[in-house]
C-alpha cells in the first residue's frame, strides 16, 4: 500500500473545464470509465448528481457522484409497525488504476458519509449512503461498513452504509 498523504488531495466540482482532464482517466472499468466520460457531467448538468473530482498532486485520481436516493425497510430494521422508506444518498465513484495502491476508496466512502452527516445536520434528512457494486466487490465493500439490501435485476448488489453507525 501506498503511502495516502491527505494534503495531496485536491476536491473539485466537475465543470467543463476539466472535461479533457476524463480522457486519460481509466479505473480499469469500461463502465465506470464510460460513465464518468459521458455521463456524469451531463447528468450533473441536468440536476441529476453533483460530480466531485479527485485530483492527487495535480493528477485525476478519480471521482465521486452523488445523488439522492431511498430505500425500504422492513419493521424489523427501523423496529417500527410498518416498513418504512428511508432517504439516502447514492454514491457513484471510480478511482484511476494508477492510484489503486492509495486506498482511495476509504477517502472517498468517508467524504460521501461526511457529506451526508453535514446534510442531515443542517439541511435535509438522510440515513444511509447506497451504492450499487458487482457481486465481486460486495465483500470489499461489507468490510467497509455496508450490509446487502437487496441484488437487483441488473445483477448488482445495492448496498447501505448507515450514517450513524
Amino acid at each position: 500500500m501506498a503511502d495516502f498523504n491527505p494534503k495531496a488531495v485536491l476536491l473539485i466540482k466537475f465543470t467543463e473545464q476539466e472535461l479533457p482532464d476524463t480522457a486519460a482517466f481509466d479505473s480499469g472499468d469500461s463502465e465506470t470509465n464510460d460513465f464518468f466520460r459521458n455521463d456524469a457531467f451531463r447528468d450533473q448538468e441536468r440536476g441529476l448528481n453533483t460530480t466531485t473530482l479527485i485530483y492527487y498532486n495535480g493528477i485525476i485520481a478519480g471521482f465521486i457522484s452523488l445523488l439522492c436516493d431511498a430505500i425500504p425497510l422492513n419493521k424489523e430494521e427501523e423496529n417500527s409497525q410498518a416498513s418504512l422508506t428511508v432517504p439516502a444518498i447514492k454514491l457513484r465513484y471510480g478511482v484511476d488504476k494508477n492510484f489503486k495502491d492509495y486506498d482511495l476508496d476509504s477517502f472517498i466512502i468517508d467524504y460521501a458519509k461526511t457529506v451526508a452527516f453535514e446534510l442531515w445536520k443542517s439541511k435535509v434528512g438522510v440515513r444511509f449512503l447506497t451504492l450499487d457494486t458487482d457481486p465481486s466487490r460486495e465483500e470489499f465493500f461489507a468490510g467497509k461498513g455496508f450490509v446487502r439490501n437487496r441484488t437487483g435485476s441488473n445483477g448488482l448488489v445495492s448496498m447501505r452504509l448507515d450514517i450513524f453507525a
